[in-house]
């Protein structure tokens, strides 16, 4: 009886020491997987794709805007002169011409996702044809995938457009300038690149110039010239900066 109280009650505070090891051990075995399964989560995304955490971008892009329907500036082909009232197309009546874009945006979310308010400026070149844009644009930027910093945006801007265009036919005829409402709407591709640099690629943007009747000048033979309509399709590649 002697040897079995001494014994037993020794043997059960050295279970319960390993029994403490043991749960200490996995617990600690827990905290330091959690931040390996992160890190594991990650490592499919290389770090200069990882989502962008600036919410200020300025954008800078260029492409082709195509026309695609609308009324003329000028009545008869024999007041078109070459280029711009033409038929349609690049060059056409429609206004189709090179376009360069810039856009400064800031995002409400204080990252690169979400909705973000800026200004954007454009300008397009075709023969005797210069025009300008200046407006408001809205931008939601959708990020699909958590952990990789591609974003879906779509946005619209509504703002004013200038129209400069000198007829270099037989009569010689000064440069005019037309005033407008341009409205522009459609779907761009972001890639946050580093967290500072970004590519993007427009999709067919809607472009739509909207303007007043312009007065007697500029139509040929006196014919009053009516509020015009000028659709367009714009396609943009550029890249741009975060900060």
């Amino acid at each position: 009886m002697t040897l079995t109280d001494t014994t037993v009650p020794a043997a059960r505070p050295r279970r319960r020491r390993m029994s403490r090891l043991l749960a200490l051990g996995a617990l600690g075995a827990t905290l330091a997987a959690s931040p390996l399964a992160a890190n594991e989560a990650e490592a499919g995304v290389p770090r200069v794709l990882r989502p962008g955490t600036r919410p200020m971008q300025f954008l800078f892009g260029f492409g082709p805007s195509f026309g695609i329907g609308g009324s003329r500036y000028y009545y008869g082909d024999n007041f078109c002169g070459n280029g711009y009232c033409g038929y349609g197309g690049w060059g056409g009546r429609y206004g189709g011409s090179f376009k360069l874009m810039q856009e400064f945006n800031g995002h409400f979310s204080g990252n690169a996702s979400g909705p973000a308010l800026g200004i954007l400026l454009n300008e397009e070149f075709n023969g005797p044809y210069l025009g300008f844009n200046i407006a408001p644009k809205f931008t939601y930027d959708i990020q699909p995938k958590k952990d990789l910093g591609l974003y879906i945006s779509p946005s619209i801007s509504f703002g004013y457009h200038l129209t400069h265009y000198r007829y270099y036919g037989a009569f010689n005829s000064p440069a005019y300038n037309y005033h407008a409402a341009n409205l522009q709407f459609g779907v761009m591709l972001k890639l946050s690149l580093g967290d500072r640099g970004i590519a993007f690629l427009q999709f067919p943007n809607f472009d739509f110039n909207i303007g007043p009747a312009p007065g007697y000048y500029g139509c040929g033979n006196g014919a009053y010239c009516p509020a015009y309509f000028v659709a367009k399709l714009d396609v943009m590649f550029g890249g741009g900066v975060a900060f």
